[in-house]
């Protein structure tokens, strides 16, 4: 005999099923959201404490102390932040931070840069540093390379800014971004930051 939907039957079914929708729609927000997140928090944690070590400040005899300017990560790539820490100098020679070898000597809009790729991969940028280094140099971790300029200016007092990037480590849609990440957690100066940027798509 075919079975006979009574109008219970029907309402107690259809709001089922409007239940498990329901709560399964912020679940599959939630697992969309913290799926990138742990894998961009994994592979930064990988970079960072890789050799946490062998990093030193990019001024000689630097301390905890010494930091006018903390890490301010931007939201996405090209919103406002402070994509590096600045240090109070109190002589005007800047040290290379670590080892590897000069990717980038000249000027960023008004200020002297130099960049320095290391073994692991991070890229260190420091300004505003005027070098007679030039680029496929190699340096060694402490050793001088190059000075603050005097025509240059980026805190009240002397101070270098330092920031550290991972190429292409950020994915936006279908493109690839630098990822900034903190100096200061490289010297154990810091915590590693638990809110990396999300991948994530603008459109």
């Amino acid at each position: 005999m075919p079975h006979q939907f009574s109008p219970a039957t029907s309402l107690s079914s259809c709001l089922t099923t409007k239940l498990l929708v329901l709560l399964g729609i912020p679940v599959l927000f939630v697992a969309i959201a913290l799926g990138p997140l742990s894998v961009t928090h994994a592979r930064t944690h990988s970079y960072a404490a890789q050799s946490i070590a062998d990093w030193l400040p990019p001024i000689q005899n630097a301390t905890e102390a010494d930091l006018v300017q903390m890490f301010i990560p931007p939201d996405m790539p090209w919103s406002s932040a402070h994509r590096g820490i600045d240090i109070r100098a109190g002589g005007a020679d800047v040290l290379a931070p670590n080892g590897g070898e000069v990717t980038f000597v000249g000027v960023v809009v008004d200020r002297p840069v130099i960049s320095i790729q290391h073994s692991n991969g991070l890229i260190t940028s420091l300004e505003p540093v005027e070098s007679e280094l030039e680029v496929g140099d190699k340096v060694a971790a402490g050793q001088t390379i190059g000075s603050i300029s005097d025509d240059a200016s980026h805190c009240d007092a002397q101070c270098v800014h330092w920031g550290v990037r991972m190429p292409d480590a950020w994915k936006i849609g279908s493109t690839l971004r630098d990822l900034y990440i903190d100096p200061a957690f490289l010297l154990g100066w810091s915590e590693p930051s638990i809110l990396w940027p999300v991948h994530s798509d603008p459109t």
